[in-house]
């Protein structure tokens, strides 16, 4: 060590120290059992008091549990006390006893620490059990410490002596130079390549083989001509809808050029025996060259050096190919390249040949093989990866093929573009491979973009295809806003991507993790953490200028209803909570009350499941005339009768009208807004209520939701993460999406209230229900609606306090099964537990769309899908690109689906009894069809009542076809499996019937009819079950799963009714027209055409976006490097919460295209071009079709220090002698200040700056006293007495002279009651009363002041009407004990009980809209009240706010007659 050139001689000199006969050689190391440096030296406070927490006696241990409740302590504040109380005394104790234990730091056995009764709240021996073990290990760990310290200082005090170190003349080992010991693959292959005999392995071109002769692919003409001449007739006159004919007509004259064309292709049928000829003529190709390669490797070992090494590479098949992979090809000549090309040819064609030796006895697909030559339009030496790929698939890539991977692949168009192939072509299997085989060349990162449904079978494929001999890696980059990248994190995240792109990787993402990085950028420089958005923001630009994309399905990954939102800022309630759910189910009560009428008169309109009292049916609009009448029906009835909140009923006609009109016409003139105004419409929470019905009627929600989308098809529950009771977008029946929302608050609302109302409350909805019922006040008034309809329930829990929730059997049996569907019961639920914590909105929002994966950037994407329906509907730098080879794909499509052999049959369920579900209905229909049916294709979606395995197990049951022994189907993970008869289950391909799809039936559910694929019998028939809003790209998709379909397979189609009405009224102008397989294509097609209108408007609300933010990342891009880049990202922030008066107010100028129009930006107006092809696009609707995936911020719990305001002073308690006097003489001095008007008692409230409280108490007959009025002391000049009101509970009665009536009302405190209570047994003139009011309908009123009096009278004391109801009023009571009380207390309150007449409007009659009397007859405000201004808002606050510390007051008789519902005698008897 001490002649290394680092040597440290300090150390050394500190070792030598320790040598024998040193001074410190004396000192003994310590003694301890174990040392734990890592745990420290000495005690932390910290984990001694963790380590006494552990042995804490949980609180319902503790005394303080055991503590007695006070009489005034509600449940919650008793609780409080007790814990409060409990956490308090628990901490103090805690902290002394870890004092105590801390001031014993520096010992091994610490004592217990005395703390007086600390045992109440601590397992004491259980504690120092714990804590002496950590002593102990402190002070074994300080033993070192102090034994280094006595080292050091002993080191310290020592004498140094210097030495000279000699130098020493080292020498240089020798060189030895070692052998070789094996030989490497790049030195094997250093020898030169051998020379392969030119031979051609194709099958045509074989000299021993002699063709026959040639016929064509096709024997006919098109059956498309016919059909498009028909289509004319019923097509529409836009200019969009006409261009769609005319590309059809394209494509069609595309398709007639390939039939005259097709008989140029050989592909003749030859006798068995040439094939097995020209296979064993192939596999000795093969191991002739194998041999020559193979001789000549090894002969290059044997002459060269390496002679003597015995240890060089197994020589096979294998090595040979993959030295064909990206890696090894570049170390190889150009010589052997080609060599071993010539090989891997041979090797396709020995596949080629056994496979037509298989296919001999089946004359169709050898038909089909022999078609494909292979090799024809491309050079495998070119692409070697691609024969690679062949190789190892046992494929043979086809020209049509190949046709569009060159398009792909050498990029000429200077712009994005897709491509359309047919269905089964091998776009994802073959196309996709090779094509990012190729493009991934160590200069561009490519990416394979896919949707999410598809993205795990794309991984399979590219794994199977490339992770091979081609030897390409995939890569993932999962990326969502739960992903919190820090600054040095980033860094990671570019290496991968450099990597990938480095090593011709391939990364395989989804549109939402593009789009999700690409906003991460802006959530970080917008919430200040810029140096991560600058290295974030550097990765982006990498991307745009290294990223070449490969799309797959196209139609799918650039959906306008695609949308990927962060939401920014903090969370809040949205506008109008919680009335905007409230009167939707209000609404929804007035839906079911009109719904009947609506059928009875248009049966065939409408679709409504079976009623049930209590009980919102299941109901579908299925044709416009029934929404149209719905709408006015509706309107109508709330103009008519109101709803609470919504005081209409008392307008006049010409302001109800108005109002109709503005609920149900988009369009409204000004004359409507006039009357409106006129009529108090316009302003407060009435307005808003207006708003709400305007867009459930107007703008098209209710219809929407209840014609547009289908439960359990369109939308419904999910049990996904994060969690959300709310309904959320389907993709197919039963299968939600993964993130999606409704970006529509009302449309999520709505079809959230609609899920409940089919599906159900489960046990733990109504268990959550009912907890909540039983902590309100109104439990008992609530829980009567509910069974009110409910007539089998048993007796006892027809009352809320019967019910014993712990008892969940008889709950579960007798009680849920009853209220499961129950309307009031799931409207409770949802407006008290789901919407008030679900229903919430942000502020703003980032968000992006599929335009932004199709954006320019400076290498080109490519796409393809099955369909082009959707061409007009991708982003505009994206074109969609008409290759002349697959030009007639459209055509080609539809001409398979118009073949004769395909039929047409009706599922009637007019013969079929109402308990027959639909998916029983529809299987007896394919089982009742005349040629047997092998497969079930349901495209409509039309089997809901069933899983996909229950349907494949019923049918296997039903089938009368024996030699069918299983039926394959698709199980809730994706997943293809197989049922056999005996009902066992498992996955197809571990199946022994994958080889066995003969005995098989098919059964695919909507979710599935896209993407599978099966290779099923040429002679199988499948069931194409249609339904709603089928388009054709659906309906094509679906079809084309039977992939032989026009070679020998065939279809059946079975149209429900719906579907079927839809269709007649399609041709209703052609008269004396059968509903075939003709008119069922131009249904798909009109379908199209309504779909591509409704997502033109959100298409272009999201290319306008897109084009704005365009320019805000460019800029931020290209100053990067500067500090200005993040300071741009608040600019992309747009407003996520819309008020109502934006989404539904009357706002002309957004309805149309004409402000896209106005823009100066070309791309702007070719915007506004493809939206005026539309002709009369509703841009207010868009929104009510998107969907959005939305990434909340990740919630970070904060502690926060409150300092709230110290407790109110209690006032001390006055008697005034006026009081006595009062009591004496039963008169009320009105200049006495011992008491005041009841109603100026509320003057320092809140609800008193608008009113003069006063006109209240315009008779001076209710009076309170000081101390009554006065309970705190008042504290500065913001003080309100809100919080400190003094119920109404004692009550002084002065009686008129020489009667039993009462005069005068005289409310006193509990004090005053108590001194007074002995001395009133003996007055005449006045009476001492206990008065509750009267807020559960369910005990009678108290205010005839009869309950309780002293003295005690033998004839009773008699309270005139009109006072009583002040003092209710006064004292917040909630129920009113009659009609004519009810008249009486809105005539005192100035408001109108009827509603207003022609005639009366003529005579000057204006009445707002609360029912207060602006003007009667003859010109009085107010009428006979004397009040000159509404009291509705105080006596609402008064009640609510006040007197029920802003609870609800909404179903009780004062919160109708506030809201402006007009009441019936009919209510009052009901009680």
């Amino acid at each position: 060590m001490a002649f290394s050139k680092s040597a440290d001689l300090r150390i050394l000199q500190a070792l030598a120290a320790f040598m024998p006969g040193r001074v410190l050689s004396s000192f003994v190391g310590p003694d301890a059992d174990n040392f734990n440096p890592p745990f420290g030296i000495e005690c932390t406070e910290r984990v001694l008091r963790a380590k006494v927490r552990n042995h804490s006696l949980g609180y319902r241990q503790s005394r303080e549990h055991q503590w007695n409740r006070r009489r005034d302590d509600s449940k919650r504040k008793y609780d409080d006390r007790r814990h409060s109380s409990y956490t308090s005394a628990h901490e103090r104790k805690i902290s002394a006893f870890v004092n105590g234990l801390l001031a014993q730091k520096h010992t091994a056995d610490p004592e217990t620490p005395y703390v007086d009764d600390v045992a109440s709240y601590l397992r004491i021996e259980d504690a120092m059990s714990d804590i002496r073990p950590l002593f102990r290990s402190w002070h074994n760990n300080r033993l070192p410490y102090e034994y280094v310290s006595e080292l050091e200082g002993s080191i310290a005090a020592s004498t140094v002596t210097t030495f000279r170190v000699l130098a020493l003349d080292l020498q240089p080992p020798q060189q030895w130079t070692g052998v070789v010991g094996f030989v490497s693959v790049n030195a094997l292959f250093e020898a030169a390549a051998p020379v392969l005999p030119m031979s051609s392995w194709t099958l045509e071109s074989h000299p021993t083989v002699t063709c026959q002769e040639r016929k064509p692919l096709l024997k006919s003409g098109p059956l498309l001509s016919s059909f498009v001449e028909s289509l004319e007739q019923i097509i529409g006159h836009r200019r969009s809808e006409r261009r769609y004919l005319a590309d059809l007509e394209g494509s069609l004259r595309a398709l007639q050029d390939t039939y005259q064309g097709s008989d140029v292709v050989d592909s003749s049928i030859r006798p068995a025996h040439v094939y097995v000829t020209y296979n064993l003529f192939c596999e000795r190709q093969v191991r002739e060259l194998y041999e020559i390669i193979e001789s000549r490797l090894r002969a290059h070992v044997a002459t060269s050096a390496l002679t003597v090494v015995h240890h060089w590479p197994r020589i096979s098949p294998m090595l040979l190919l993959e030295q064909l992979s990206r890696k090894q090809r570049l170390l190889r000549s150009h010589e052997w390249r080609k060599c071993l090309v010539g090989y891997g040819l041979a090797l396709t064609a020995m596949q080629r040949a056994r496979r037509l030796l298989d296919l001999a006895e089946r004359p169709l697909e050898l038909e089909a093989e022999l078609r494909n030559v292979g090799h024809q339009n491309w050079s495998a030496l070119e692409y070697p990866d691609s024969l690679l790929i062949e190789i190892e698939g046992g494929i043979l890539i086809r020209e049509e093929q190949e046709g569009i991977a060159v398009e792909m692949r050498n990029g000429r168009e200077t712009h994005n573009v897709t491509m359309q192939m047919n269905m089964g072509d091998g776009k994802s299997s073959v196309i996709a491979p090779i094509v990012a085989a190729d493009l991934a060349d160590t200069l561009q990162l490519v990416r394979m973009i896919v949707a999410k449904g598809q993205s795990k079978q794309m991984a399979h494929t590219l794994i199977a295809r490339l992770g091979g001999l081609v030897d390409r890696r995939i890569y993932y980059m999962p990326v969502s806003r739960s992903l919190r990248f820090t600054k040095d994190e980033v860094p990671i995240v570019a290496e991968l991507l450099q990597e990938c792109m480095a090593e011709g990787g391939v990364l395989l993402v989804q549109p939402e993790h593009i789009l999700s990085f690409q906003l991460m950028v802006a959530d970080n420089a917008i919430d200040g953490t810029t140096d991560t958005a600058k290295t974030l923001l550097s990765v982006l630009r990498f991307l745009d200028d290294y990223a070449r994309d490969i799309v797959d399905e196209c139609d799918e990954n650039f959906s306008t209803r695609f949308e990927l939102v962060y939401t920014m800022g903090t969370q809040r309630t949205i506008e109008f909570s919680p009335d905007r759910w409230i009167v939707l189910h209000q609404f929804l009560d007035v839906v079911n009350e009109i719904m009947p009428s609506i059928q009875s008169e248009s049966p065939q309109s409408i679709k409504i499941g079976p009623r049930s009292p209590g009980i919102f049916p299941g109901c579908r609009i299925q044709r416009q005339d029934a929404g149209t009448l719905l709408i006015g029906r509706i309107a109508d009835h709330i103009c008519r009768f109101g709803l609470e909140g919504f005081p209409i009923a008392r307008q006049p006609p010409k302001v109800r009208k108005a109002a109709c009109h503005y609920m149900v016409e988009t369009e409204v003139n000004d004359s409507i807004m006039e009357n409106l105004e006129a009529g108090g419409f316009l302003n407060g929470a009435i307005y808003q209520q207006l708003l709400l019905l305007r867009g459930l009627l107007a703008g098209g929600i209710l219809v929407f939701a209840l014609s547009r989308k289908r439960w359990r098809v369109s939308y419904g529950r999910a049990n996904r993460l994060p969690p959300t009771r709310l309904a959320v977008p389907y993709r197919a029946r039963d299968t939600p999406t993964q993130r999606s929302e409704f970006s529509h608050p009302d449309v999520g609302i709505l079809l959230t209230t609609l899920c409940y109302y089919y599906d159900g409350l489960n046990n733990d909805d109504l268990l959550l229900a009912l907890n909540h019922l039983m902590e309100s006040d109104r439990g008992d008034i609530e829980y009567q609606s509910w069974v009110r309809e409910v007539q089998v329930l048993l007796s006892v829990l027809r009352h809320l306090q019967g019910i014993n929730l712990k008892d969940e059997l008889q709950c579960a049996s007798e009680l849920f099964s009853y209220l499961r569907y129950v309307k009031k019961v799931v409207d409770y639920f949802l407006s008290h537990i789901v919407f008030p914590k679900e229903i919430k909105e942000f502020p703003t929002k980032l968000s992006t769309s599929g335009w932004d994966i199709g954006k320019t950037k400076k290498r080109i994407l490519s796409g393809f899908s099955g369909t082009c329906d959707s061409r007009h509907l991708l982003p505009s730098a994206v074109k969609h690109l008409d290759l002349p080879r697959q030009q007639h794909t459209n055509a080609l499509v539809l001409e398979y689906l118009l073949q004769p052999q395909n039929s047409v049959h009706m599922m009637d369920r007019s013969e079929v009894r109402d308990e027959i579900s639909d998916a029983e209905h529809a299987l007896n229909t394919v089982l009742k069809l005349e040629r047997p049916t092998q497969v079930i294709l349901d495209v409509g979606a039309q089997i809901l009542e069933l899983s996909n395995l229950d349907f494949a197990g019923e049918w296997l049951r039903r089938t009368t076809d024996i030699k069918k022994a299983a039926v394959v189907y698709l199980n809730d993970c994706d997943e293809i499996c197989v049922v056999d008869r005996r009902g066992r289950t498992d996955l197809l391909h571990t199946s022994p019937f994958n080889a066995r799809l003969e005995a098989c039936l098919v059964f695919l559910d909507d979710a599935h009819t896209r993407g599978i694929d099966l290779k099923l019998p040429r002679d199988y028939r499948a069931a194409v079950i249609l339904g709603p809003h089928v388009t054709k790209d659906r309906l094509v998709q679906a079809c084309m799963r039977m992939r032989q379909l026009g070679k020998g397979q065939t279809l059946a189609f079975c149209v429900p009714d719906e579907v079927r009405l839809e269709m007649e009224e399609m041709m209703a102008a052609v008269p004396n027209t059968s509903l075939g397989v003709e008119e069922i294509l131009k249904w798909a097609i009109m379908e199209t055409q309504s779909d591509i209108r409704r997502s033109t408007p959100l298409w272009a609300v999201q290319g306008r976006r897109f084009l704005t933010h365009e320019k805000i990342w460019g800029k931020a891009i290209k100053s990067c490097d500067t500090s200005e880049d993040v300071s741009l990202m608040s600019e992309l922030l747009e407003d996520e919460a819309r008020s109502m008066k934006i989404r539904y107010g009357i706002d002309r100028s957004s309805n149309d295209a004409s402000h896209l129009d106005r823009s100066k930006s070309p791309a702007m107006k070719a915007i506004a071009t493809r939206c005026a092809e539309f002709e009369g696009l509703s841009f207010r609707s868009s929104s009510l079709h998107e969907e959005q995936e939305r990434e909340l911020s990740p919630e970070i719990e904060q502690e926060r220090q409150i300092q709230r305001a110290p407790p109110a002073a209690a006032e001390k308690h006055q008697v005034h002698p006026d009081l006595s006097i009062f009591v004496e003489t039963g008169v009320i001095n009105l200049k006495s200040t011992a008491y005041f008007p009841a109603f100026q008692a509320l003057d320092d409230s809140s609800i008193a700056q608008d009113f003069d409280l006063s006109q209240l108490d315009c008779a001076k007959q209710m009076f309170v006293t000081s101390d009554f009025a006065r309970t705190v002391r008042k504290d500065g000049v913001c003080y309100q007495s809100d919080a400190f009101q003094r119920p109404v509970q004692w009550i002084l009665t002065g009686l008129s002279s020489d009667s039993t009536i009462v005069a005068s009302l005289l409310l006193i405190s509990p004090y005053e009651a108590n001194l007074l209570y002995r001395t009133m047994k003996c007055e005449n003139k006045t009476s001492l009363h206990v008065y509750k009011p009267r807020t559960n309908a369910a005990y009678r009123a108290l205010d005839d002041l009869s309950f309780y009096s002293v003295p005690c009278r033998p004839s009773q004391v008699s309270i005139p009407r009109s006072l009583a109801l002040q003092l209710d009023l006064f004292a917040g009571q909630l129920y009113l004990s009659s009609y004519s009380d009810y008249m009486e207390l809105c005539s005192f309150l100035g408001l109108y009980t009827g509603s207003v007449s022609d005639a009366m409007a003529k005579s000057g009659w204006i009445v707002a809209p609360d029912g207060f009397i602006n003007r009667d007859g003859e010109g009085r405000i107010g009428g006979e009240s004397g009040l000159t201004k509404s009291p509705v808002s105080l006596a609402r606050s008064l009640l609510s706010k006040i007197r029920r510390d802003g609870r609800s007051i909404a179903g009780t008789h004062m919160g109708s007659l506030l809201n402006g519902q007009l009441l019936r005698e009919l209510e009052f008897r009901i009680g």
